[in-house]
């Protein structure tokens, strides 16, 4: 059970708990996909050496995944009797509960996020989420690559801006989902992956067995 913070109006703590908590996972996906991806050629080489196939499907899973979750939070509170937890519906619960000066600092930030959003929100719609016939049978409609890095860090500033709107009106504190840590993380991933080439080296090198391997985990992970 989530302890409520006095200091945020109880109406508003437990939808901002849930947006936080997606917040900074999303965040740790995209350090996990920079991590691999975003930093080296060394260690796109050592990837693709490793599984090049299953790493080129990851890089295009993660990067689907964050457009997608950048999109849900910036989609409407909700229509008809359908409600959806998003930004959106954080400030109007705001406005419904009397936190003006809240939703205020808020909106800014707000249409900020939304702007740098557009073409990951058209992503979504046209390809990513639904397979748009015009734009499966026709690339020069919208091209079905993307997006680059700086879009994506730029989208997710604005959304920390947003965030932090709300979390240093209530507490005075800044939250930095930019640098969530994690310990098993891609950082994690490449260190086995470099041990396990070197496992091969040696192999091959004949300075260890070729049946340790097997005799050690009987052919199997």
């Amino acid at each position: 059970m989530t302890t409520v913070d006095s200091r945020y109006p109880s109406q508003i703590h437990t939808l901002w708990t849930t947006l936080d908590k997606e917040v900074t996972w999303l965040h740790g996906r995209w350090i996990i996909y920079r991590q691999l991806f975003g930093t080296s050629k060394e260690r796109v080489e050592l990837l693709n050496e490793s599984a090049g196939t299953f790493f080129n499907v990851l890089q295009d899973v993660l990067l689907h995944d964050v457009q997608l979750s950048l999109s849900k939070l910036g989609d409407p509170a909700g229509s008809g009797s359908r409600e959806n937890m998003t930004l959106e519906a954080l400030y109007e619960a705001l406005l419904g509960a009397g936190e003006a000066t809240a939703a205020d600092k808020m909106k800014a930030s707000m249409q900020k996020f939304e702007a740098a959003c557009v073409k990951i929100r058209q992503r979504r719609n046209k390809w990513i989420a639904h397979f748009d016939r015009s734009t499966m049978l026709n690339e020069d409609v919208i091209p079905r690559m993307g997006p680059s890095r700086e879009e994506i860090e730029s989208a997710l500033e604005a959304l920390r801006e947003a965030m932090n709107c709300i979390s240093v009106h209530y507490t005075e504190t800044t939250i930095a989902y930019e640098h969530f840590s994690m310990q098993a993380d891609g950082e994690a991933l490449l260190r086995n992956l470099r041990r396990g080439l070197r496992y091969r080296e040696l192999v091959e090198a004949e300075t260890v067995s070729r049946d340790d391997y097997r005799k050690r985990f009987h052919g199997e992970v």
